[in-house]
């Protein structure tokens, strides 16, 4: 009987051991260009490099260390001249091997690829691929929820026209602003959206475009002040009608070297004919150069002849926070 009552006492210490084995809930976010994460259920005492082997398990997520531990590559993107990885655990910065960095409850690990000096666009903002009739619902539904608090204007989004990784990631949006009032006054502006890893957006800033003095990388001479109409949005992918897309070819159809495509009409000036305000994307044609987002102004005259009259690089540091 003793014997026995000692097998049962041993055999409820391992099923209470084991049945009883605290556990923690971690998350996991990747950024290498295309974003993906989990959340894991693991063992009290798990290490961030056993979040890792889990992450690996059911999805293409891939790794490789050295002999002391250290990040190699990651999704077969290696630590070189071209960039390097970064792991943060709950926004700071890991200094350790991810064997030795035990994890707690809820923690939540960020992985992301940092391109070196010479492969940052505008300090870390990439300039979107998409045309503005891409707006994606999640895009359109954190711009709405990041605005819900705005009181006193309505906002319409254009498109995305840049993004840029952090903990999190930052959306510059192209909107329409529009006063609500008897007398509505509306302009284009740049409204930079921060969504953290859970999914949550907050807006963080407003920038108006000012049709007068828009912010480029060069100097520029000073616009012909008055008169300027700020235009509807239009249809998607278009620069508001026909008639204006047709100017705007006529107008671009001698350039060589650049690929331009327009993302919208800001503005437009009746003088002896029209001048034209718009914001377009570029690129070098058959290379493999970023987009860069331009300002681009022409005139047409009464005959319905296109000139360029200005191309200059938008500086989007000045709008964005």
């Amino acid at each position: 009987m003793k014997k026995l009552t000692t097998i049962l006492l041993a055999f409820l210490t391992v099923l209470t051991l084991s049945g009883c084995q605290k556990k923690i809930v971690a998350t996991i976010s990747v950024s290498d260009g295309s974003e993906g994460g989990m959340q894991a259920e693991m063992k009290e005492k798990s290490t961030l490099k056993d979040l890792f082997d889990e992450y690996s398990k059911d999805t293409d997520f891939t790794y490789e260390l050295d002999e002391e531990g250290y990040i190699v590559s990651i999704n077969g993107k290696e630590n070189d001249e071209s960039g390097y990885w970064e792991i943060l655990l709950n926004d700071e910065l890991l200094d350790d091997v991810i064997g030795n960095t035990v994890l707690n409850d809820k923690d939540v690990c960020s992985v992301r690829y940092i391109p070196n000096e010479s492969d940052l666009i505008l300090g870390g903002w990439e300039i979107a691929e998409v045309a503005r009739e891409d707006l994606a619902e999640d895009e359109k539904a954190n711009f709405e929820k990041a605005m819900e608090t705005v009181l006193g204007e309505e906002y319409e989004p254009v498109c995305v026209i840049a993004k840029q990784l952090v903990s999190g990631t930052n959306y510059a949006y192209l909107a329409r602003r529009t006063t609500v009032s008897d007398d509505p006054d509306s302009s284009f502006c740049i409204v930079t959206v921060y969504v953290n890893l859970d999914g949550e957006a907050e807006l963080k800033s407003v920038s108006d475009i000012n049709i007068a003095d828009i912010q480029t990388l060069e100097d520029k001479d000073e616009l012909l002040l008055g008169g300027w109409e700020v235009t509807d949005t239009g249809k998607p992918g278009t620069l508001g009608s026909a008639e204006v897309q047709e100017s705007f070819d006529k107008a671009t159809e001698e350039l060589v070297g650049v690929g331009y495509n327009p993302i919208q009409l800001l503005a437009t000036q009746l003088v002896n004919g029209t001048n034209y305000i718009a914001m377009v994307r570029g690129r070098v044609i058959d290379s493999d150069d970023t987009l860069k987002l331009y300002i681009m102004s022409w005139y047409e005259d009464l005959d319905g002849n296109s000139t360029i009259t200005d191309i200059r690089e938008l500086d989007l540091n000045c709008y964005v926070e």
